[in-house]
C-alpha cells in the first residue's frame, strides 16, 4: 500500500469510527467532513465514491491486522499470546466506542454492497480465519490448547462468538465481551 498523508489517514480513521458504530449505510461524507472541518469535495478527491472509501478502509484494516499478528508471531509469541492479542484488541476497540469489528460492520448490508467492498470484506474475513486456524493448530500441536473439533470449525466458532459478543456488548456492556472471551478460553482448555 502506498504512503498516506495526514488528511487521508484522518478520513480513514473517521470512516472506521462511523462504520464500526453505524454500519455502511449509517454515515456519509458529510459526517466525516464535519469531524475534520473540511469540505466533502476534499474527501471525494481521495475517494470518488463511498465504495472506494470503505473498500480502502477494509483493505487497510486487513494489512494492519496481518502486520500486527506477524509482529506478535515474530517476537516468539505463543499461540496463547497471539490469541490474547486478538482478545485484547477486541476489548480495546470496544473501549474506544467501536462496538462492531471491521468485518461485522458491513455484514448487515452485505447483499447490497458494491462488489469492491464485498471483495475487501471477504479478504479481511479470510485473513482473520486463516490466522485463527493456524494459531489454533499450533496451539494444539504444542499442547497449549486442548479441544477436539476440527481447527477450522473452532476458528469459525471463535470468530462468530466474538462478532456476536461485540454487538451484544454495545447494549449490555463490556462484561458481555469479557465473559465471551473467558468462555472461549475455557473451551480451548486455557487455564490461567
Amino acid at each position: 500500500m502506498k504512503e498516506m498523508n495526514k488528511t487521508n489517514q484522518q478520513i480513514l480513521h473517521y470512516t472506521g469510527n462511523f462504520l464500526q458504530c453505524r454500519g455502511y449505510n449509517g454515515f456519509s461524507y458529510s459526517d466525516i467532513s464535519r469531524k475534520l472541518g473540511i469540505k466533502n469535495a476534499a474527501i471525494h478527491h481521495y475517494y470518488p465514491q463511498k465504495e472506494d472509501l470503505v473498500a480502502t478502509f477494509l483493505e487497510v484494516s486487513r494489512h494492519k491486522f496481518a502486520a500486527n499478528i506477524a509482529q506478535v508471531a515474530e517476537s516468539g509469541g505463543s499461540a496463547r499470546e497471539q490469541l490474547q492479542y486478538y482478545f485484547d484488541y477486541a476489548l480495546k476497540e470496544f473501549d474506544e466506542g467501536k462496538s462492531i469489528c471491521p468485518p461485522g460492520s458491513v455484514m448487515l448490508d452485505f447483499e447490497e454492497l458494491p462488489e469492491k467492498v464485498k471483495k475487501q470484506h471477504l479478504l479481511l474475513l479470510d485473513e482473520i480465519l486463516t490466522w485463527l486456524s493456524r494459531v489454533l493448530k499450533t496451539g494444539l500441536e504444542q499442547g497449549e490448547l486442548n479441544f477436539s473439533d476440527p481447527v477450522d470449525v473452532r476458528a469459525d466458532a471463535i470468530f462468530e462468538t466474538l462478532l456476536g459478543a461485540r454487538q451484544l456488548s454495545s447494549i449490555k456492556g463490556r462484561k458481555t465481551l469479557v465473559r465471551s472471551i473467558s468462555l472461549i478460553k475455557s473451551d480451548l482448555g486455557w487455564r490461567d
